[in-house]
């Protein structure tokens, strides 16, 4: 992947050569919506995923999840992407390079928003970031030969159900597990997990606003879930939700086969997954209110 610094004229006779390649994409059997650009053939399309218009990824390797919806206009420049299951990306976002993307599953990022992989970024499951949000890996402009004193290029790492909202301008910082900032802060420094901050820099404001999180008990989480299945069942003209899935509240690893239909482990927010039309569907229609990811026992048929 070439380097911003090797000058536009390189990285369009980069995508005239690239162009010509065939692309040899691999994809789950289920239907692919959307013709996107792809300069690699090392591409993997999960089960259902759908794209808008004039997305382009110029990336030397791209993993896209079950079900991700990648919406008009979006670039990646990353040298390399990978996004999990159920994503979903507005419009008009863009992924500058050469770095590396990481991303985990149901991620959510609103339109016109630029996620920097120059410093490499790494994010996890169930994370949020608002429309027009920046997430910055790299400080690059000043000659550092006349004697520019900032210049960086550092990692970024956001963990699991961090939720970023709108327009906040982030620094490669690490976000901690379940942290929150409010629209429009500005994030110079490191975020606690479970911690709340709002502001230009942003201020930790969680003694005046509480937490994001305030779990509930497992057994009402089995209730809401189930209600929502039910519900799914009852839109989608289903006689039954326990023909769809079977929720549950922990399970062994052995405990459960797979019979066609999900199951779903509301204690640590894992499903078994079945890979069915029906399963992609549920998974979209409990978003944003239930989140899971696939239980490392998952075995797909």
């Amino acid at each position: 992947m070439s380097s911003p610094r090797s000058g536009w004229r390189s990285v369009l006779d980069r995508q005239s050569k690239v162009r010509q390649l065939p692309c040899r994409i691999r994809r789950a059997s289920a239907r692919v919506t959307g013709r996107p650009y792809f300069a690699t053939g090392d591409v993997v399309v999960g089960a259902g995923a759908s794209f808008g218009r004039n997305v382009v990824f110029n990336s030397e390797r791209v993993t896209i999840g079950d079900a991700a919806i990648i919406g008009d206009n979006v670039k990646v420049d990353a040298a390399s992407f990978e996004i999990g299951d159920y994503a979903t990306i507005y419009e008009d976002c863009f992924f500058p390079g050469p770095g590396s993307v990481q991303i985990g599953h149901n991620f959510w990022l609103g339109k016109g928003a630029i996620v920097d992989a120059m410093g490499g970024v790494c994010i996890g499951n169930n994370v949020c970031a608002g429309p027009y949000s920046q997430l910055w890996s790299h400080q690059i402009f000043g000659d550092t030969v006349y004697g520019c004193r900032f210049r960086s290029v550092r990692s970024m790492r956001i963990e699991d159900d961090v939720w970023l909202g709108g327009g906040c301008l982030v620094s490669p910082i690490r976000a901690g597990a379940r942290s929150m900032a409010l629209q429009g802060s500005i994030i110079t420094k490191d975020l606690l997990a479970d911690h709340t901050y709002a502001g230009c820099p942003a201020e930790d404001v969680t003694p005046k606003l509480g937490p994001q999180y305030d779990l509930r008990p497992v057994p009402d989480r089995k209730t809401l879930v189930e209600e929502r299945i039910a519900e799914f069942a009852r839109r989608s003209g289903r006689e039954s939700a326990l023909e769809i899935a079977l929720v549950v509240t922990t399970w062994g690893s052995e405990a459960y086969e797979h019979d066609g239909r999900t199951v779903f482990n509301v204690a640590d927010r894992t499903y078994l997954k079945a890979g069915t039309a029906v399963e992609r569907a549920l998974m979209r229609f409990l978003l944003p209110e239930a989140k899971f990811v696939p239980s490392s026992h998952s075995r797909l048929p």
